[in-house]
């Protein structure tokens, strides 16, 4: 049976909540708003309409403190006529009634309401999501939680797989089940077809010598190869560069969105699988897709090899087919805490690449710059491992990588 969606905060793409969401998390990564944002429009008009409220009431005080001033020489009048007292200090004790006092209290306060933008409107917006536990405006900085991060991957894949099903991509699941690079300890003899790699040299001359041939009177039939574990499961790495050049034009945001997207894909359509995300800049850190909006790295140099081997020695012992997409626009120049420049720091990169390699992991190269080093560096890697080169733009980022990895979870489910 199938489930009914409950609207959410981000189940009509329509009301721009959406877009909401992603200008919080350029806030929570330091990012100012744009004066046509869809927060800032909210605010404006929430403005306009506590402007329009307050002379609403300001109109109603008046007409109270006039009838309220009527009633209070109505009464002088009578008391003037029945007492001894002076015009005066009837007025006096009348104008000192506490409800006139509480008019004309409000309507000096009214009369100060200002008609622009206040930092109460925009507090008030953004309290809206305070509210529905999707962002934390208590911590020094607004702050998506878990909740509105995942909304935000969740409404960004929706975009991203509107754009897709155009080309006739999307998360169709194919039935037919096969193996991955990860091997057995069985042994059984090489049949035609059977993959290179998994031949075992050492159980291979063994069957020579029990043939009664030498070890250079090798023959196909002493050919041993290991067995293969079945395996579907995709380790997702995502490598996401935090250098300073990162932060311009949308790039981070970009790779931001783009690890959220994958995450919420992942976990509604392919639950096996598993995303692997790391930050880099200087140095390297594992986070969750939704610690990204607010992680800061030392954003000097670039240490592409320390995120690549930090992702290689993570997965070294899961079983699964592995993939790592780099995610940057910058040369590597640092390794090991200390500047290296470009040079080393290539080479620094090619040698992890052909770990990758005898790893079985596929290493894909995503690069938002075109600058001619970052070319070089991108043929370079290519040669050393059977993945992919991308040059895109950061709006096209999303698409790009979740399209490759539908496309890499298709081979893999067919093989």
């Amino acid at each position: 049976m199938r489930r009914l969606t409950r609207r959410t905060l981000c189940s009509d793409l329509a009301d721009d909540r959406l877009d909401m969401l992603r200008e919080i998390a350029r806030m929570q990564m330091g990012r100012g708003l744009d004066y046509d944002s869809k927060i800032m429009d909210r605010a404006r008009v929430r403005a306009r309409e506590r402007f329009r409220r307050a002379q609403l009431r300001r109109a109603e005080a008046e007409a109270e403190l006039e009838q309220l001033e009527a009633e209070q020489m109505r009464r002088a009048v009578e008391r003037l006529m029945e007492s001894e007292e002076s015009l005066e200090e009837i007025l006096e004790k009348l104008t000192s009634d506490e409800e006139r006092s509480r008019l004309e209290a409000e309507l000096q306060e009214l009369s100060g309401e200002s008609q622009g933008l206040t930092k109460e409107d925009f507090e008030e917006v953004l309290s809206e999501f305070g509210r529905r536990g999707i962002a934390d405006s208590k911590k020094p900085r607004l702050t998506l939680t878990s909740k509105g991060a995942q909304l935000l991957g969740r409404g960004f894949l929706s975009r991203i797989l509107q754009r897709l099903a155009r080309h006739g991509v999307g998360p169709h699941r194919v039935e037919d089940v096969g193996h991955g690079p990860w091997t057995a300890s069985t042994i059984r003899p090489y049949e035609v077809g059977d993959p290179y790699e998994r031949i075992s040299i050492e159980r291979s001359l063994l069957a020579t010598l029990e043939r009664g041939g030498a070890p250079g009177e090798l023959r196909l039939v002493d050919f041993r190869v290991f067995e293969a574990i079945h395996s579907t499961e995709v380790i997702f790495g995502v490598l996401v560069d935090q250098s300073a050049s990162m932060s311009r034009g949308g790039k981070l945001e970009a790779a931001v969105e783009t690890a959220l997207a994958l995450s919420e894909l992942m976990r509604g359509q392919f639950p096996e699988d598993r995303l692997r995300v790391f930050a880099f800049s200087e140095e390297v850190r594992e986070v969750e897709p939704w610690e990204l909006p607010g992680i800061a790295v030392p954003m000097g140099y670039t240490d592409i090899r320390a995120a690549l081997r930090s992702f290689r020695m993570t997965v070294a012992h899961e079983a699964g087919n592995k993939q790592a997409h780099l995610i940057t626009d910058s040369a590597p120049n640092f390794e090991d805490g200390e500047y290296v420049g470009f040079e080393k720091g290539l080479a620094g990169v090619i040698d992890e690449a052909r770990r990758y390699r005898a790893a079985g992991i596929v290493l894909n190269i995503v690069m938002l710059d075109e600058e001619p080093r970052l070319r070089e560096m991108a043929k370079a890697i290519a040669k050393q491992n059977v993945g992919r080169v991308f040059f895109t733009r950061p709006g096209q980022l999303g698409e790009a990588l979740v399209e490759d990895y539908l496309l890499s979870k298709k081979e893999v489910l067919r093989l």
